[in-house]
């Protein structure tokens, strides 16, 4: 009888010491963060263009615009925006061209309606952008199998200016779209779709001319 209770006791002890031991053991685990089992990964570093924290941006833009009844002429100009927040935006632009013949003074031979100083056409504007869809462009390398990745706007235009065109400075009202990829933190190019409306007289009964711009920039954040 007391060989069993001896027995019994050196149990209890061996027991007592291995519960203390696993007790010990997953109060260590506990402590530790770590995971059981490490991913061999290494982190890639993405390099992102951005948009600086600046928020004007300045820019030259050229391209072609339909000048109602005188010919598609070739455009550039100038262009300043204010970015009020990651959605709104203001831009003004200046843009220069210089209007064609109509069909009238090419059909009619020596007749001109206008003198070389009142076909040279110029308008400024002020309007107002939204970026309705931001979003991404991936653009595949000429020269290698590599993909880059801009940031990319698409956005609205309505605004407001003067066209000083035939002898005469008119209102004009404007609106379009356009397309934006930033290139680095400060450089972007963009594609720009626009409408001018003014009403004209030179043709003898005033109408609404409706010129359509289409162009495209390089603008600098600073």
């Amino acid at each position: 009888m007391e060989i069993r209770i001896k027995r019994f006791l050196l149990r209890l002890i061996k027991c007592s010491f291995l519960a203390t031991a696993l007790f010990n053991s997953l109060l260590a685990l506990a402590d530790d963060e770590r995971p059981i089992i490490e991913p061999d990964v290494v982190p890639q570093k993405v390099d992102e263009a951005l948009i600086d924290t600046e928020n004007f941006e300045a820019g030259l833009f050229v391209g072609t615009i339909n000048i109602e009844d005188f010919e598609t002429s070739m455009l550039y100009g100038v262009r300043l925006a204010y970015h009020l927040s990651e959605l709104f935006f203001l831009e003004s632009n200046i843009g220069f061209a210089e209007g064609g013949e109509t069909s009238f003074e090419k059909l009619s031979g020596n007749t001109r309606l206008l003198s070389d100083a009142e076909r040279e056409y110029r308008f400024y504007n002020l309007g107002f952008g939204y970026n309705l869809f931001p979003g991404e462009a991936f653009f595949k390398s000429w020269f290698s199998d590599k993909t880059y990745a801009f940031n990319s706007n698409f956005y609205l235009l309505a605004g407001a200016g003067a066209t000083d065109f035939a002898g005469d400075n008119r209102f004009t009202a404007t609106f379009g779209a356009g397309y934006q990829v930033i290139l680095n933190d400060a450089v972007t190019m963009s594609l720009v779709f626009r409408e001018h409306l003014y009403d004209i007289d030179v043709l003898g009964e005033e109408k609404t001319s409706i010129n359509t711009e289409l162009s495209a920039g390089l603008s600098v954040f600073f």
